[in-house]
């Protein structure tokens, strides 16, 4: 077996980085019903490798919302990980889930449509028929990340997406 050229190694660590990046800015944008029933934001990561781990890493602890008190910014609720990589994750387990991110090259995990309320799927390079993910992250033609939002996707998991955000979409599909 072959090692990768550590250019390589160290290409697939950046794009894991800047990929997360995404994901941290869309929950930033975010709200989610009964969001302040819950003291974390739960991220969940479908199957992730080692690159993904790495880069995702740093988000636990960060603020998900904050509010200003007395002039200064307090966290009202934090992210906290959830890694999810038995194929044979339940619905339970799901519904934990405040977004669910499945990385590109993660290990299959059935994931069900629709997904139960509350829950934003967001997944790298998702295949057109799957009509439950409300973000995509993917390539475009010149190799720069870009993401889509499927407003009806969106619609349907409860989660209100900012105006901005969805202004920096590539392509805004579906929705009311």
């Amino acid at each position: 077996m072959g090692l990768l050229p550590l250019s390589v190694a160290q290409g697939a660590s950046d794009e894991a980085a800047l990929r997360v990046a995404f994901v941290y800015n869309f929950i930033k944008f975010s709200e989610w019903p009964n969001q302040a029933d819950s003291p974390a934001l739960h991220l969940c990561v479908i199957g992730a490798n080692r690159d993904v781990k790495e880069a995702i890493t740093p988000l636990k602890g960060k603020p998900a919302i904050t509010e200003k008190v007395d002039g200064k910014s307090v966290t009202k609720q934090a992210v906290e990980l959830v890694f999810l990589e038995d194929p044979t994750s339940t619905l339970q387990q799901l519904k934990s889930c405040h977004v669910l991110y499945r990385p590109s090259r993660s290990t299959p995990i059935a994931i069900p449509d629709p997904l139960p309320l509350g829950i934003l799927l967001i997944a790298d390079d998702p295949h057109p028929s799957e009509t439950n993910v409300s973000i995509a992250l993917m390539r475009s033609r010149d190799g720069r990340i870009e993401f889509a939002i499927s407003t009806a996707a969106v619609n349907l998991s409860g989660v209100n997406i900012s105006s901005q955000l969805l202004k920096l979409s590539k392509n805004s599909q579906g929705g009311k």
